[in-house]
């Protein structure tokens, strides 16, 4: 256990010689407990003798209250053993500050494997995983009913998937599938349909990206599954979390239906954790140490099956898909969109006006509030620094900078074609409502976006426009997706891939004859995607781009940031090493400064130990700890 935690066992402080003396123990009267210490360097499993009293219940996996230095503090027992390796007095455990065992062993293994992927504290990962205790929750508990579940799927569905899949889904044969959303089949009645199937063999964890998307799934499964569905998330009152983490520790619950912090609860054995638009934002853990959904289902046990559905999966999925370690999953039906891009027409208008004839109509535009991007004006290829990262103007300043290591460029030339002619992208949702208005001056105009969202378009026919993740839902005759260029071309590390996983999820709104136009021109590979109804297409692409300009899902990437005087020290000691890519020191601000670090996959570990014991030093010596996170989602 402690070399997994990678935690030394620390010497025990003596007892204080007027403390009362306990009965200890007859079996394993010494525990080893991970002590929720006040600073990092601290952190590390510490001997401390267990009263007979609390034997039969301080069992590994459980919370304690102990004396650490002169303060109390909370611990968790991971091992019993009969004889502790210290020769000084050890201090009793005070009184149990949890139900027994609540973390189970293999929820214990999973956190440390999550722990040794991203660093970082373990008591912070403890935080996230088990909710603040609640006494009264524990004594509401009651034994589920007993009851027969009509675990039955729709024929559309099964017509869809055929019936070699179908038999899978159904068996108890251990499945890692990436699975794409076909068009034309509403995706969350379509997951749903999924999550049932799995469920007629074993326990199912979905996890979705927020609340919004809870509240969708709960329409089509509470009914299937009643009392035998449980819901859990950051967004329940304190007590009701608490309520359902127990329900779902010491109940058989057939699904469990959760967003990102559900994606650490502990599940039986054989159960399938189900993974929905893993690349959306909302599954990024913002808090120490950074970890995300995707990752942490990776790192679950090899009996549990595995299935991410998404209408595009992330690089790091479609890589494990290019090895052979996941097996890709898609479904085609019999569509007839109508495709129009840019260099077929000069205006989206007449295409829109047929496409209000039939239903209602989507739009979708560019959130607003962010920095200029700029293109070449010859060519119209993105304007990158040799880093890698793509150059940007701000609105403060003419001089193009890149985004990643702040290079400025007061010369700049397109590295494709030498033109020294920006191409600036800007437009907002407000101008684009305005154009509309005045082209179809009868039509009802809706805008969903920020606080305002439309949920469920409301009846009647209109033209709904929403920045992205605003969209509501139902089937539309007509998608139309404008500012391509501004989205796929943002000074950011996933903003291809971003592009892409929008339009895919826009696209499967429309219906099977609807209108579509698209704002990139016919030779993007993007559109050459879409024409081609893959997804994979333009990951592929990526996957290469991606792997020659050493970025994920290929290396690792550390972002840490501190004091710029320390930034620059580290940053120089790291360089004599060659095992890692460096980028920067970066100033953030006066005193602040930030270094991006890549590492190979197969180095990711080394570096976090390195990180790790940075830290620790900076603990010891009192010094500014640096800000460190891994794989975010986004730089």
């Amino acid at each position: 256990m402690s070399e997994k935690l990678k935690l030394k066992r620390q010497k025990s402080a003596s007892t204080n010689k007027n403390r009362t003396t306990v009965s200890l123990a007859t079996t394993d009267p010494v525990a080893s407990v991970l002590v929720d210490a006040p600073v990092s360097h601290l952190e590390a499993l510490y001997d401390y003798l267990v009263p007979e009293e609390l034997s039969n219940n301080a069992v590994i996996g459980t919370k304690v209250l102990i004396e650490f230095g002169n303060s109390k503090t909370e611990g968790l027992v991971v091992a019993r053993i009969n004889k502790s390796l210290t020769t000084q007095k050890l201090k009793p455990i005070l009184a149990l500050s949890s139900p027994p065992e609540i973390i189970p062993p293999s929820m214990l293994r999973h956190l440390e494997l999550v722990r040794d992927r991203f660093g970082g504290s373990f008591w912070n990962l403890i935080k996230q995983s088990v909710p603040p205790r609640i006494i009264k929750e524990e004594s509401h508990l009651q034994d589920l009913p007993e009851g027969h579940l009509d675990l039955e799927v729709t024929d559309d569905f099964q017509s869809l998937i055929g019936r070699a899949d179908l038999g899978t889904l159904k068996g108890s044969e251990k499945v890692r599938w990436a699975i794409t959303t076909p068009l034309a089949f509403d995706a969350i009645k379509f997951v749903s349909q999924i999550a049932i199937l799995r469920a007629s063999q074993g326990q199912v964890l979905l996890l979705v990206p927020d609340e919004k998307d809870i509240r969708n799934f709960k329409k089509i499964l509470l009914p299937v599954f009643q009392d035998y569905l449980v819901e859990y998330g950051s967004h329940l009152p304190k007590n009701v979390r608490y309520r359902n983490f127990l329900r779902v520790k010491q109940r058989k619950f057939r699904l469990i239906l959760a967003s990102r912090s559900g994606g650490l609860l502990p599940l039986e054995k054989n159960a399938t954790v189900i993974v929905y638009s893993d690349l959306d934002s909302s599954h990024y853990e913002l808090h120490s140490p950074g970890w995300n959904t995707r990752d942490i289902t990776l790192l679950r046990p090899t009996d549990n099956s595995l299935i991410f559905i998404s209408s595009s999966h992330s690089l790091e999925i479609e890589r494990l898909v290019s090895i052979g370690w996941m097996e890709s999953k898609r479904y085609k039906r019999a569509i007839k969109h109508n495709y129009l891009t840019i260099d077929k027409s000069d205006s989206y208008i007449p295409q829109l006006k047929h496409a209000i004839s039939k239903g209602n109509v989507l739009v979708s535009v560019a959130e607003k509030g962010y920095a200029n991007l700029f293109l070449c004006t010859r060519c119209r290829n993105s304007a990158r620094c040799e880093c890698g990262g793509k150059l940007q103007i701000n609105l403060d300043r003419k001089v193009p900078q890149c985004y990643l290591c702040q290079k400025n460029f007061t010369d700049w030339r397109c590295l494709y074609c030498a033109d020294n002619r920006p191409y600036v992208i800007s437009k907002g949702i407000d101008r684009t409502a305005e154009e509309i208005g005045r082209a179809l001056s009868k039509t009802s105009i809706l805008i969903s976006s920020g606080s305002k969202q439309i949920e469920v378009v409301p009846s009647g026919r209109h033209v709904v426009i929403s920045t992205p993740g605003s969209e509501p839902l139902g089937e539309f005759a007509g998608v139309f997706l404008l500012d391509g260029e501004r989205i796929f071309n943002r000074p950011t590390l996933r903003s291809e891939e971003l592009a892409g996983f929008l339009w895919w999820n826009l696209i499967g709104k429309a219906s099977l004859n609807a209108e579509i136009f698209l704002s990139l021109p016919n030779n993007h590979p993007l559109i050459q995607s879409i024409l081609r109804r893959d997804p994979s297409y333009l990951a592929s692409h990526q996957l290469v781009e991606r792997k020659n300009a050493k970025m994920p899902p290929y290396f690792r990437i550390a972002s840490v940031e501190g004091d710029s005087i320390d930034i620059s020290k580290f940053a120089e000691n790291l360089r004599s090493s060659t095992n890692y890519e460096i980028t920067g020191p970066m100033l953030l601000n006066k005193t602040v400064s930030r270094l991006i670090i890549r590492a190979t996959l197969e180095r990711g570990s080394e570096l976090v130990d390195l990180l790790d014991d940075v830290v620790k030093i900076q603990s010891i010596k009192g010094k500014g700890i640096f800000k460190i996170r891994f794989d975010q989602f986004d730089i």
